[in-house]
This record gives C-alpha cells, structure tokens and sequence, in this order.
C-alpha cells in the first residue's frame, strides 16, 4: 500500500514536471514565433537565456530578461518594467541601429488603465526608431524623432512600456555597439502616478481635513444598489456602501447646502465639478466598498458616486474634494457659432484613441472672448442633455474640443478616458460667452422649415445657450467679417432662425436672409 502511495506521488511530480517543462516550450514557441514576424526572412532564431548575467545588463538595465539571436546576431529582447498593477512584458525587435518594433507579450494592467497599449495605433509609435538615444514619453505633441505620445489616461502603463524598450536600446547599443547608455529603471517611478490610496482630503476656505481608509468606516453608512452609465452607453451596475459627503461634512459642523458646489480631483488628474443644482436633488457618496469587498488598489480610497448623474460626475482615486462658496454666477451676454469664431486658429489634430481628428485647444477661444472670469465655470452641455462643469483655469491649459470624427463636437484631454467626454456637444459656455453647434442645436430647439431649409427658432437657441434678457433689450446681429449688421427687437427676435448652408449659419428673421454667416448675437443693453 505505502509503495502504491509512493508510485502516484512520484507520478504526480513527473506528470507536473511534464507541464511546467509544456508550458515553458509553449511560451518559448510563441515568443520565438514573434520574434519571427519581425524577421519573416530569418533562417535561424536562437533563445539566449544568459543574457542578464552580464555585470552592466544587471545592474544598469534590470528590466532585460533574454534575448534572441537571429542569423548569429542579437536583434530582439525580451525586457519587463513594473507599471501601475503589475509587470509588463515586452518583445523589442531592432536592425541595423533601428527600432523596427514592439509586441506586448503580457501584462497585469487593469483594462480600465491599459487596454488600449496593446492596440496596433499605440504599437505602431515605436516603429523605426533610431536607436541612439532613448524613446521619451510625452502627452500630446511629438517634438522629436525619439518622443511617443501616451496611451490617454494611461500614462503609468504608457511610461512602463518605453522604460521597458529603452531596457532594450541600452542592451541592443552595449552588445552591438559597445555604448554604455544611461541606466534605465525597471520600475515606473512613484512619484509619477503620486500614488497615496490610503486617503483624501476635502478643502474649503478656512480649512480641510484628511480622511484615510479606515477612518472612512466610522462615518454613518449608506448601502444601495447603482447604475454607472458612461457617455458611450455602457452600463455597469454596481452595490455600494460608504458615507455621504454631507454626513461627513456635518461632523465638521459644515453644510454641504451652503457651498455653491464642489470640485473632485483624481489620482490620475481626471476632475469633475458638481454643481449646487445637482448637490440639491442627489448625494455623493463616498464609497469605499463595491459588490462587498474593499475597493481594487487603482481605485482606492474612494471613488465619487452620483447615483442620479452620469459617469463623468463618478470620479475613482479620489484625492481632494474642494468645496466652493463663491461661483461667479453666469450672465450670457453674447452667443457665437462655433465655425466662424474658430476661424484663423490653427488646427491640431489630436489623435485620441487612435483616431486623428481636428480640435482646437480651449484657452486659444477663450483668448478671442473680451472677459473671462477665472471664479466662473466653464459649461458644456450635450444633445442627451448632460451638463458639465470645469474649472477656468483646467480648461485652458491643453484641453481642447474635437470638433471632427466620432462624437464630435467633444471635449478631449490628456487623463479623460473615453466614455468621460461630453459628446455631440450643443453648446458650451464661461460666466459671459456661450459657444454653440448649430448641427447639434437642431436636436434640441423647435425647428421650422424656410425656403426648403430646417430652421432653427432663434429665441430657443439663445435660452439654450444660457442667454437672458428684458423685453425692452435689443439684440446686435455680428457677420463672420466681424461687421455689425443689425439689431433685433423684441417681436423680431421671436421670429428669427438659423439655417445651415455648407458650415455657414444664416440668420433669417421671418424669410428675409440678414446674413448668410453669422458669428454672433450679442445684447445691446445701452
């Protein structure tokens, strides 16, 4: 009996033996396969395995772990460099002092962070590189031969893979070129992604207070079932526990009812402002649990939740809630079209998950408007009838409005993931300027039909927009040449419509045309 024991456990330990040795061959099959790609005229591929043996591989460029040997020379590697979950796992392939490209082999990144590093647009940036100096990360403009441009919102699983590369170029020039580059970590930097999941502070004019993972427990708790609804449809249903933010304000003898609203920053540098309309009718709930376990480290320590608003309002990795008591309330004194008013900017074409469209960068519009209060807001409102607000002073700095390409018009930035954006946007607007989209417009505001035309009614476009007024104010009609045309009346006004001709808007006031390219209408309060 004991020998039949011994017989299955020696058995058991071949027969695992036999699997672990399968699966190392597999592996080793699927790497040497993609080496192959790469050199599709090879004819031989050989695994060199040693290869972190040498003293200044080890220590300078930790993140090599083999390479291969193509025709009797070293032409790719296989390097891996700590991102924001876990390793990612890279093939490099070089020839002739070029980078000629990469395949993602694994990785542990959460999809949320970096599903789209392996998408062909993203692999497609590290094709011929010189590689004489390393690759560097950037967020939106290629300046140079050696930069790449992140993955959106995924900047930490981004910089992995170019540390992991730069791995490569570094063995690549010491063992072809005998060149001792720079050494390059295996790791991306904490200081980076500023990671601190353990807490969060909430900041209001005379003070804040810094909650962290466990303090956030004692607060009274609300569970309840949720709906996360993104701006692209997806739906994700969720239960939830944690503290309304007005629970915890009240413990700190505050009252979320006497802030004008709030703004929630994240880790990752996504922000949201809720306003107090929308403080008034739902809560926030601080939650630190989903689905009854701890939130995931990426998400940690808490994320926003808006039961009643869209996924935009819902921010992960919550790192500060400020509170604001002062918001320099909206007074829409001029409306303009968005082509003509966008004319002699430049425009750039931002290539956003892999798509390469026309925007225009948000501060180069609010540089044409006469005043911008920095304490008001900047607003974008959507056809499904979403409303968001920023701060002034983000907005300006390399945010931009795609105004080109799926779900344009649409706001876009460096750290919003897709499904965040305000798409099909109508309008958009600071404390004295709005801004709108008359092909989107037409979705929302009563239409009629002059000359065989849609027509939209003007008054619903200005009320739209923001835009209030006395009887008794006159409305100033400016052309695309910046030319004062006209004034509208009261009576006038109520029978005016915008008609879009070939990207131009026409004015007509019953069915006579006052312009064929409308910028602007403006109050005449004088």
């Amino acid at each position: 009996m004991a020998n039949k024991r011994k017989y299955i456990i020696i058995l058991g330990i071949m027969a695992a033996l036999v699997f672990v040795l399968f699966r190392l061959n597999d592996t080793a099959s699927v790497e040497e396969q993609k080496v192959a790609d790469f050199f599709p005229e090879a004819r031989k591929i050989q695994l060199v395995n040693d290869i972190s043996d040498d003293v200044f591989i080890s220590l300078n460029l930790p993140a090599v772990r083999r390479a291969y040997m193509v025709d009797d020379q070293m032409k790719a590697y296989v390097v891996s460099c700590v991102g924001y979950n876990g390793p990612v796992n890279v093939l490099a392939a070089m020839e002739d002092d070029r980078l000629i490209g990469i395949d993602i082999l694994e990785h542990e990144e959460t999809l949320d962070y970096a599903q789209h590093i392996e998408s062909d647009w993203f692999l497609e940036r590290f094709m011929d590189h010189g590689t004489s100096r390393y690759l560097n990360l950037v967020v939106l403009d290629k300046e140079n031969p050696e930069d790449i441009v992140q993955v959106t919102g995924a900047t930490v699983s981004s910089q992995a893979v170019v540390n992991a590369v730069n791995a490569a170029i570094g063995a690549y020039q010491y063992q072809i070129n005998g060149v001792e580059m720079e050494r390059v970590p295996d790791v991306v930097p904490q200081e980076m992604w500023q990671k601190d999941s353990n807490s969060f502070a909430i900041n209001w004019k005379d003070g804040s207070i810094r909650i962290n993972t466990e303090t956030i427990k004692e607060y009274d708790q609300v569970e309840m079932d949720v709906t996360l609804v993104n701006t692209t449809g997806t739906e994700t249903d969720f239960r939830v526990k944690g503290p309304t933010l007005r629970t915890v304000l009240k413990q700190e003898d505050l009252d979320l009812s006497d802030y004008e609203g709030i703004g929630i920053t994240g880790r990752d540098g996504y922000y949201t402002m809720v306003d107090r309309e929308k403080l008034e009718v739902g809560e926030v709930i601080l939650a630190w649990e989903a689905n009854g376990e701890l939130l995931p480290e990426e998400e940690k320590p808490v994320r926003t939740v808006l039961p009643l608003e869209l996924g935009p309002f819902w921010v992960k990795m919550v790192t500060n809630i400020d509170l604001y008591d002062e918001i320099t309330p909206k007074d829409i004194d001029k409306v303009h079209m968005f082509n003509p008013l966008i004319e002699g900017i430049e425009p750039y074409l931002y290539e956003y998950y892999g798509s390469r469209d026309k925007s225009v960068e948000i501060g180069k519009i609010l540089a044409k408007f006469d005043q911008v209060d920095t304490k008001g807001f900047f607003t974008m409102t959507a056809t499904d009838g979403l409303t968001k607000n920023e701060t002034i002073s983000l907005v300006r700095q390399r945010y931009f409005i795609k105004y080109e390409g799926e779900n344009a018009p649409m706001n876009i930035a460096p750290n919003f993931k897709l499904g965040m954006n305000v798409k099909h946007m109508t309008h958009f607007s600071t404390t004295r300027d709005a801004v709108v989209f008359p092909e989107k417009m037409v979705q929302v505001v009563r239409t009629s039909e002059i000359n065989g035309m849609e027509a939209l009614l003007l008054e619903d476009v200005l009320l739209t927009a923001g835009m209030r007024w006395k009887e008794w104010v006159d409305l100033r009609v400016i052309d695309a040449d910046n030319n004062y045309v006209t004034e509208l009346g009261y009576e006038e006004m109520m029978d005016s419509w915008l008609v879009q001709v070939d990207g131009k808007t026409g004015l007509y006031t019953g069915e006579d045309l006052v312009t064929d390219n409308l910028l602007r209408v403006e109050k005449d309060e004088n």
